[in-house]
């Protein structure tokens, strides 16, 4: 019996051993799995007779046509949203009461290329109408477009009347009024003296006696409505394209509403060549060869930071192309009303003399430019299976299609041919086999592969940074001036501790962030700089235990050398995270100073951080470093500090570079903290480094400041270069929090 036992005993040890070692050999040569990705295409059909929905259609009235080869359609519905075809309680059963279905359409009043007044004439019509579309269960989204915004939301998705009326009545009071200057300052008109003209002074050569001077001011002022209509095109194109990427994920067909006077039309026959082929003086000639005029016909009209990886768009023609295929490729019908008929005449002011003889020429040129506006928004509502309203009918029309589409619609699907997407465009046609019937649908669409749909989300981010807040941070640039007299983007970034990591479910591996800076002219949007930098981190448990003791990571990175050419830019943050397709925007604005020919004292840096010793003294004195980012002074290490937030018991630092042109004095600068208990502090200084640039007039300091004497919380630095014979006061104000 005992031995029975042992021998049991032996081949249940055995029998264990066996299973580990074949779970052993399961982990290490797991099964092979063999998986093929179905891809389901959706097709949207609308089908009318006379202006009415066609109820009554099956699955045999349609073919389906993809590439002109004809696909199995391989599910068919008619889907509505009229309650009437609702099932009633009792036939669903007792107690079971009807789930109503809601549809939403996003409406955006265009504040870049329309009429204040004739948006106004309309309002109350545009609202009687969607607060009838709300009536049938429709909730309705207000957004505007306007230059320095991009996309923007007035009011959220809701059915609520009263509030559909207000964000009415907000968005079309806030469009550019007739008899206001609405092009923005461009000087690309540059003689051959290469003096830059104004409006202004092209206005008072074209009412000159000379017809040589009146013929150039004629052929500058067409320059200079092209680069403005350039910078609305871009602006107008990335608004909807944000828009376009807010609904992209809701179910089903997609409705947007674009209230516009038209799109801006960079098409080949027109602007660029017309001027090109009219050079008919020396001094045009010479125009054509300075260098701002060879920068037109080259300037990128969309995308200026190159982010879709495309050499260039060659006309607005590629760009609004584009632009359909991204709303196709989601399911997007975009419906456009002009609120006038069109409009005629673009106003560069209110006075008699814009209708003097010597204008005609330009007024002809501008109406059909004009004309074009209105085909562009045709183009876009065709194509993606919507209308375009137009003319004196337009309301009634309005409450007729948008209701009608907005109640049925017939659904398609067929299976991709291909397993994954190949970032190709595909035709898409649809023959409805009963005779004397209209169709609407999206005659294609972008098979994008995840890369090139992330691709469209960061330029949606360039042009509408306010929208994206998902991944929150703090970033600065700063403009640090070099030994040679030009600037190096000093880039900062702070990734707070608690909302991007010890809140968030993170797996234990590798982490990688990408932050993408752009720098733009904030009166042209011209390109300043562009960059983009990986944030890599390595998630484990000793990452996660660092994290819980700390409120920021902080970065530092120095860009590339070169000439900021202008005072002020725009400055756009986007820290993309490509595993959750996450996106968050940082926006600040930067002032550049002009040095030369510049006779007052001015203060080109004053920034917050902290200072470390450095064990390897820096080659340079007041340079950046390639390798953390920090500024290297002897044996110091300056870094910016994004939050401004210090320990009571560390004191701060702070970082100046002063432009004084009659020569350097004594400085003796101060600095006084200002507490929420309104009480004023000098705060102990020490001077850690110093250095004066002859050659540029600048010097720069490195001080640190005790905060002993500070009050716990939000306070406000005021640094103070006293007067003295060279100059007036100089002071700067910035936030300065203390904690524990």
């Amino acid at each position: 019996m005992k031995k029975a036992l042992i021998m049991l005993f032996m081949a249940v040890i055995v029998l264990i051993s066996l299973l580990y070692g074949f779970q052993e050999k399961q982990q290490l040569f797991p099964p092979e799995r063999h998986e093929v990705e179905v891809r389901l295409i959706m097709v949207d059909v609308i089908v009318t007779r006379d202006g009415e929905f066609v109820k009554d259609l099956t699955k045999e009235d349609f073919e389906l046509f993809e590439d002109r080869i004809r696909v199995p359609i391989n599910s068919f519905e008619l889907v509505s949203f009229d309650k009437k075809d609702l099932k009633l309680p009792e036939e669903m059963g007792e107690g079971i009461l009807p789930v109503f279905p809601q549809n939403r359409i996003v409406v955006i009043f265009d504040a870049i290329n329309s009429w204040q007044r004739e948006i106004i004439k309309g309002s109350e019509k545009i609202i009687d109408e969607l607060v009838s579309i709300a009536k049938l269960g429709n909730e309705v989204m207000v957004l505007q477009l306007r230059n320095r915004k991009g996309i923007e939301i007035i009011q959220p998705f809701t059915l609520n009347e009263e509030l559909i009326k207000n964000s009415v009545e907000k968005a079309s009071g806030s469009i550019w009024r007739l008899g206001t200057v609405i092009e923005p300052s461009y000087k690309a008109q540059v003689g051959s003296e290469g003096r830059t003209e104004s409006p202004t002074e092209i206005r008072r050569m074209r009412e000159t006696d000379n017809p040589l001077e009146s013929i150039y001011a004629e052929d500058m002022q067409r320059i200079y409505h092209l680069n403005t209509e350039m910078e609305r095109f871009g602006k107008t194109i990335g608004g909807i394209l944000g828009a376009c990427n807010m609904i992209k994920s809701l179910p089903g067909r997609k409705y947007m509403l674009l209230i516009s006077a038209g799109i801006p039309d960079l098409s080949p026959p027109d602007m660029l060549p017309n001027i090109l082929s009219g050079i008919l003086t020396d001094r045009l000639e010479d125009a054509y060869r300075n260098k701002s005029f060879g920068k037109i016909d080259k300037i990128k009209i969309f995308d200026p930071f190159n982010i879709l990886d495309k050499k260039a768009f060659k006309n607005g023609a590629e760009v609004i192309t584009e632009l359909i295929r991204f709303a196709n490729a989601h399911n997007i019908s975009i419906y456009s009303l002009d609120c006038g008929t069109y409009v005629k005449r673009l106003h560069s002011g209110a006075s008699a003399e814009f209708f003097q003889k010597n204008e005609m020429a330009q007024i002809y040129f501008r109406e059909g430019d004009n004309i074009r506006k209105v085909q562009n928004l045709r183009w876009i509502s065709e194509d993606t299976g919507a209308d375009s309203l137009r003319g004196a009918d337009k309301f009634e029309e309005f409450r007729k299609v948008i209701s009608r589409d907005l109640t049925y619609y017939y659904q398609l699907s067929f299976y991709a041919q291909r397993s994954e997407a190949d970032d190709k465009y595909h035709k898409i046609e649809v023959n409805v086999k009963r005779q004397g019937v209209d169709t609407k649908f999206r005659k294609g669409y972008m098979d994008y592969s995840k890369k090139e749909t992330n691709k469209m989300l960061l330029v949606t981010a360039f042009y509408n940074p306010s929208l994206f807040k998902e991944l929150p941070f703090k970033a600065e640039i700063i403009p640090f001036l070099t030994e040679s007299g030009k600037y190096e983007p000093w880039m900062n970034i702070a990734l707070p501790a608690k909302e991007l990591f010890r809140d968030r479910f993170i797996e234990y591996a590798p982490k990688l962030f990408n932050l993408h800076v752009w720098i733009k002219d904030k009166n042209d949007g011209e390109k300043g700089y562009g960059g983009k930098i990986n944030i890599g981190l390595n998630i484990s448990p000793s990452f996660l235990d660092f994290v819980k003791n700390i409120d920021y990571l902080s970065y530092h990175f120095k860009g590339p050398e070169f000439n900021f050419g202008r005072h002020e830019y725009q400055i756009i943050f986007a820290l993309f995270d490509p595993q959750t397709n996450e996106i968050g925007t940082w926006e600040s604005s930067l002032f550049v100073p002009v040095l030369k020919q510049n006779n007052e004292r001015l203060i080109i840096n004053c920034v917050l951080g902290d200072t470390v010793s450095n064990s390897k003294k820096a080659k340079t004195i007041f340079s950046l470093s390639k390798k953390d980012g920090s500024l290297e002074s002897d044996q110091i290490k300056f870094f910016p500090k994004v939050t401004n937030q210090f320990k009571k018991w560390e004191g701060a630092s702070v970082f100046m570079q002063l432009y004084l042109p009659h020569g350097k004095t004594k400085m003796q600068p101060e600095f006084l903290l200002l507490g929420e208990d309104r009480s004023l502090r000098a705060l102990p200084k020490v001077l850690l480094s110093e250095f004066w640039n002859e050659k540029l007039k600048v010097w720069s300091s490195i001080f640190k400041l005790e905060l002993d004497q500070g009050t716990l919380g939000e306070n406000s630095l005021y640094v103070e270069i006293p007067e003295s014979e060279e100059g007036a006061l100089l002071s700067k104000k910035m936030k300065l929090t203390i904690i524990r």
